[in-house]
């Protein structure tokens, strides 16, 4: 997103506008309203793999960079650093009396025992770019070789090859640093109890309930403007709205189905803002579950949906649809690759020749997806569509964390799955999402192996930025989509409520309301 190109502009220009207010001096003190569709299934870093779990993650913790307005990599908890000229050595200096919660100052051991602990966690892709790496994550090796521990203030990190992206990789909140001593003391518990070096330390998390977060007044850059920041949890729509509109929340988002109408609304069209983002809501099948194990099934239900009914009648254009994988906002793609047209008597040959005539024989189709009356809606119109080519869609909506659960360990066959990008950069949805050694819960929860899509990734993700490099991104993706592991919907679109005394708070590409990944430090309320 951050690379000389059209969309950089326009992402600039969202991220600057979306500054509310005129130039006033910040307040401190108040308490900020948040809230979220659905409890975070953790809030330990090394192990969360959605958005509302990294919402909290990047208050109350701090990676060695972050990245700025503009998605630009820069200093957090390394105030400096350096690249060889291979591109293969990056040597961080950290920033001197950094602490964490618990009073104890950072110092570069602690940068190698989170990425280390991290790596065996539930994003092992973030560090397997470094030396000894992947040994190290299978369990044959006692350490990363590639992290070394220079003295207290300095950690020098070798890659295996060149990763265009890594800069981007050490602001992510897999890679922030945790204090070993407290992942000791509480073990499993750390996960509901996080220690870290974040402008929020936190206070209490009442399951289903609301997490509470308070100001670290010793943070390095000093205290935030905000007293505490409350996020509540609130599944249906229409109550988070109710919610919004009696003053309850602060930041709210749009319901399905009243986009226009509360554009149109005299009291709220002042605070909706709407801005696309780095994400894709998409269909996904596990190919090693019958009968997507034929490509064939896969492919007839892929002809079978048809997005502009999702895009325009439920969610009434405030979102645009998909056919490839990548969002055209990312900075230097083309978008060139395009999913399985509508095409329903394609669909009912399709399941003829895999022996499913007319549906028959196929049985119903669990189709899971998590709890949320958008997705609810969604599905339904799935059900209906797949119904014109005989197929019985079962739905299984599910909690968020149990709709992990069974996408993870491979129990689902055909699932809901959302994308926001980690960082900007297509390696980051294709490599993740679809490299054979990615297979389960590190991101390939299609387990789909594909060695041609495997060698143009492996190729692309060791070029220097360009158009080479985003050709062979591009031939994956299509290759990916006509072999029907994905089926795209649409791409995200953040559509929020944000009340007008809140200033401050950014409108990051990578959040999608009411779900923010942007810096509450900077957030202050005018009363």
């Amino acid at each position: 997103m951050t690379r000389a190109a059209p969309a950089a502009a326009l992402l600039l220009v969202l991220l600057v506008a979306a500054l509310s207010g005129p130039a006033v001096a910040a307040r401190p003190g108040g308490t900020l309203r948040m809230v979220f569709v659905s409890d975070p299934p953790t809030l330990d870093p090394a192990h969360a793999t959605d958005l509302t779990s990294s919402s909290i993650i990047h208050q109350v913790f701090d990676a060695l960079l972050e990245l700025d307005e503009k998605l630009v990599p820069a200093p957090a908890l390394a105030e400096r650093w350096s690249v060889s000229p291979d591109h293969r050595v990056y040597t961080f200096h950290l920033r001197r009396g950094a602490k964490f919660h618990n009073g104890r100052e950072v110092r570069a051991a602690d940068v190698k025992y989170s990425f280390e602990r991290a790596a065996r966690g539930k994003r092992p892709w973030v560090f397997d770019k470094l030396v000894g790496a992947r040994e190290f994550i299978k369990g044959g090796a006692s350490e990363i070789a590639g992290v070394r521990v220079v003295d207290d203030g300095t950690v020098e990190l070798r890659l295996e090859r060149p990763f265009a992206p890594f800069l981007h990789l050490m602001a992510y909140d897999a890679a922030s640093i945790v204090p070993r001593e407290e992942t000791d003391k509480r073990g499993a518990g750390f996960a509901s109890h996080p220690v870290g070096t974040g402008a929020f330390r936190f206070v209490s998390w009442r399951r289903d309930d609301q997490v509470v977060l308070e100001r670290f007044a010793e943070h390095f850059r000093g205290p935030a403007h905000l007293e505490r920041v409350v996020f509540r949890v609130i599944p249906a729509e229409g109550t988070r709205f109710n919610e919004y509109v009696a003053g309850q929340l602060d930041v709210g988002d749009i319901p399905t189905g009243r986009c226009r109408a509360v554009q149109a609304d005299a009291k709220l069209k002042g605070d909706v803002a709407i801005w696309p983002t780095l994400g894709t809501s998409a269909l996904r099948f596990n190919v090693e579950r019958a009968p997507f194990t034929d490509a064939r099934v896969r492919r007839a239900i892929a002809h079978a949906i048809d997005p502009s009914i999702i895009v325009d009648r439920l969610l009434e254009g405030c979102v645009k649809a998909a056919q490839g994988i990548v969002p055209p906002v990312l900075a230097g793609w083309t978008a060139t690759a395009t999913r399985l047209p509508l095409d329903r008597e394609r669909a009912r040959t399709l399941l003829a020749e895999a022996g499913f005539p007319g549906g028959r024989g196929l049985g119903p189709v669990a189709y899971h997806f998590n709890t949320n009356d958008a997705n609810q809606r969604i599905a339904e119109a799935l059900q209906a569509q797949l119904k014109e080519i005989g197929v019985t869609l079962e739905l299984r909506r599910l909690d968020w964390a149990a709709h992990i659960k069974v996408v993870d360990d491979g129990s689902a066959g055909f699932f809901r799955q959302g994308w926001i990008a980690d960082y900007p950069d297509p390696e980051n949805f294709l490599t993740v999402l679809f490299h054979s050694r990615n297979v389960g819960a590190a991101g390939n929860t299609s387990r789909y192996r594909n060695p041609a899509v495997d060698r143009l990734l492996d190729e692309a993700d060791t070029m220097a930025i360009g158009a080479a490099r985003m050709k062979r991104y591009e031939e994956a993706e299509q290759m990916i989509l006509d072999d029907a592991v994905w089926v795209s919907l649409y791409f995200y679109a953040s559509r929020a409520l944000i009340k007008p005394h809140v200033k401050g708070l950014e409108r990051s590409p990578q959040s999608t309301a009411p779900e923010f990944l942007a810096p509450l430090r900077k957030v202050w309320l005018e009363r």
